[in-house]
């Protein structure tokens, strides 16, 4: 058992005796209440627009994400919570949250892969930092891929999980960086580790510039795969202005 597991573990088993305020808003005794839930499981839309990095390799249109909350407010308080503070009873919320995002992207997947001739999809979680993750009690993005994975095979979708990414050490953190700073830290920060040997799908916990997507999407591209689009938990809106999605899909 992993260090990061058994925090984990102890973790869970403190909030049965001392049950902890709701990660987003502070209502008492639950680790997410059903108001900031509903936040969280908000509709499901492509968010790409939102992120003015997300260009992908070939030049062609922007790199789809989808997505079903925003990250401000109660949502941004409560993946804050779950990623830096090894909230890890809040697992199940990030992870139902994505799964439901995937059972909604799935038509869109599946023509996709259609028009590729592909009959497998593999879902590949955006590596994190070595540091953050020895720290970090609760899950990360390759569970949210796993998720993801099991939410597309449930709907009808061949897909696998599969880890093909890997950090480039040497890289300061993304949070607290700025548009430009953050496209120069991410710019060949992902490397290829494994052939998918199939169209990816990428998954994330939070979509900020598109620096991050953007990197791993022209990594596999050299590698000779194809990047199909993005699922991640929430999506910073716009600086210009309140979200331009292109389509709600549910």
């Amino acid at each position: 058992m992993g260090l990061g597991q058994l925090k984990g573990y102890l973790g869970a088993a403190s909030e049965l005796v001392w049950p902890r305020d709701c990660a987003g808003c502070g209502a008492p005794h639950q680790a997410l209440c059903p108001e900031c839930r509903l936040e969280l499981l908000g509709p499901v839309t492509r968010r790409e627009q939102d992120a003015p990095r997300l260009v992908p390799a070939d030049g062609g249109p922007s790199l789809p994400v989808w997505s079903s909350a925003a990250y401000s407010g109660v949502v941004r308080a409560a993946i804050v919570d779950w990623k830096r503070r090894g909230r890890a009873e809040l697992d199940r919320e990030m992870l139902r949250a994505v799964a439901r995002t995937a059972e909604r992207a799935a038509p869109g997947l599946a023509e996709a892969l259609d028009r590729l001739q592909a009959s497998m999809l593999v879902v590949v979680p955006i590596p994190s930092r070595l540091l953050a993750r020895i720290r970090r009690a609760s899950a990360g993005p390759p569970a949210l891929a796993v998720a993801v994975a099991e939410a597309l095979v449930g709907w009808g979708l061949p897909a696998r999980p599969r880890r093909v990414l890997a950090r480039r050490t040497g890289r300061p953190d993304q949070s607290g960086l700025g548009l430009h700073q953050r496209a120069a830290n991410r710019e060949h920060a992902t490397r290829v580790v494994g052939r998918p040997g199939a169209p990816v799908l990428l998954v994330d916990d939070v979509l900020t510039t598109g620096a991050t997507l953007l990197d791993a999407e022209r990594a596999l591209s050299r590698a000779g795969a194809a990047t199909l689009g993005a699922i991640v938990l929430a999506v910073t809106p716009a600086p210009a202005g309140p979200s331009r999605s292109p389509g709600q899909v549910s």
